[in-house]
């Protein structure tokens, strides 16, 4: 391991000239957090965030443009353009929180002219270390060779992070899904005593980091939740779920639908609803579910070597999906169901279909609702008729003829007496 003098991290252009402005003027000023624990770790930081004495009134007064991101808590967005990109840094007076009264924010700051009391606020040793191309590396509490150890330890007292902000009792289970990391001894048992609190955090905070940590790198991980006793706070029903594997870095309604594989549709439904995900991920999630009962048709049609009518569910399922989401599917088979043999199967026989666009959605019809509209077919049955015709044209593409299929309409219409019907 690096002694603190040798580490040397490489500062991007933008955020080498906030510290060097800031320094120029009397000031400190260092990245910090996430950007230095990942440049450690040999990663590209996704951000950078600087901290610095000056107070914000300052640091608005040296830089051209700024935003009050945050200034009532000491946050300044400093703004930089390359033609019409922007560039955005936030740049932090140091600062101690006051009392929380809501186990997640502080009723005030208090700004310090102290780096490391500054750092002893921050949530994990990990995350707590500040850098700058004059001091170098700050780490006053063992982040380093916590990084080496590959372990996620609380700044201090364990039981005083936790209290001053509960989100941070599933964001070190993030972190640790994220790093592939195991959380400390101490900091592992101060979890569930504080797990009731999280149950002042916000759905949408708490469905951020779960997100992260299912579409992780290690997201197995998620099981922490439920070792640690902190799922029930979480959200309704999520702790008597039986957790499904899941791939790595997974697109998140993929990762959803792997961690939620054993759960019914509804609850499914219910579970993403109560954690406030957006609802484009929601209804994918919900359809590669649902779509577990096309597959159980087409896997008893091929054990019993009923192959056309496999093939059948296979056209329904890509109906039900699209092709897209239908690789999605393949791919959480993969995962979660050990016949590989069959998913093979069934990906060869869809990579088929759309190389011979052979007709699998109502669009491909050589009819379509205005026809049905002619032959008398109103309101909710012109769905139902062009559905029905679809299911035809599955079992033989042949019929895939406008004449055809507008003789078979006509003569479903002229039997049809207010039933549901099948063509």
């Amino acid at each position: 391991m690096l002694k603190l003098n040798e580490i040397k991290i490489d500062i991007p252009k933008y955020p080498k000239e906030i510290i060097e402005t800031l320094e120029n003027n009397g000031y400190e000023a260092y990245i910090v957090g996430g950007c230095v624990r990942d440049a450690l770790l040999g990663k590209s930081p996704s951000d950078y965030d600087i901290t610095t004495n000056a107070d914000p009134q300052t640091v608005k007064k040296l830089f051209r443009r700024t935003i009050d991101t945050g200034i009532k808590h000491g946050t300044v967005t400093v703004l930089f353009y390359e033609g019409d990109k922007p560039y955005t840094y936030e740049v932090t007076t140091y600062r101690i929180d006051g009392e929380y009264d809501d186990a997640r924010h502080p009723k005030n700051v208090v700004f310090v002219d102290n780096l490391k009391e500054d750092l002893l606020r921050r949530d994990f040793t990990i995350n707590a270390m500040a850098y700058n191309n004059k001091k170098g590396l700050v780490d006053e509490f063992g982040g380093i060779v916590d990084l080496d150890k590959k372990i996620i330890r609380a700044v201090g007292n364990p039981i005083e992070r936790f209290t001053e902000d509960a989100l941070r009792l599933l964001r070190a289970v993030r972190f640790a899904a994220k790093l592939g990391f195991s959380i400390e001894e101490e900091t592992e048992k101060a979890i569930p005593k504080l797990a009731m609190n999280l149950l002042y955090v916000s759905k949408e905070r708490i469905q951020v980091e779960l997100t992260k940590t299912i579409t992780s790198a290690y997201p197995e991980l998620v099981n922490k939740i439920f070792e640690l006793g902190i799922a029930k706070y979480l959200c309704e029903g999520l702790e008597n779920i039986k957790v499904g594997r899941i791939g790595n870095n997974l697109p998140i309604y993929l990762a959803y639908a792997c961690f939620l594989y054993h759960t019914d549709v509804n609850m499914v439904n219910k579970i993403l609803r109560n954690l406030r995900l957006d609802n484009n991920n929601i209804l994918k999630t919900m359809y590669l579910i649902e779509s577990k009962k096309c597959y159980n048709l087409i896997y008893e049609n091929y054990k019993n070597k009923k192959y056309e009518q496999a093939n059948i569910y296979i056209k329904e399922l890509v109906n039900f999906l699209g092709y897209d989401l239908t690789y999605d599917f393949i791919k959480l088979l993969d995962i979660n169901d050990n016949n590989k043999a069959l998913h093979d199967i069934i990906k060869e026989y869809v990579v088929e279909l759309k190389s011979s666009h052979c007709p699998v959605f109502i669009s491909d019809l050589k009819v379509d609702g205005n026809d049905m509209i002619n032959i008398g077919f109103k309101g909710q049955e012109i769905g139902l008729a062009l559905s029905e015709l679809l299911k035809i044209v599955h079992k033989n593409r042949g019929y895939n003829d406008k004449k055809l299929l507008q003789e078979v309409a006509k003569k479903a219409y002229n039997t049809y007496k207010g039933e549901v019907y099948e063509l």
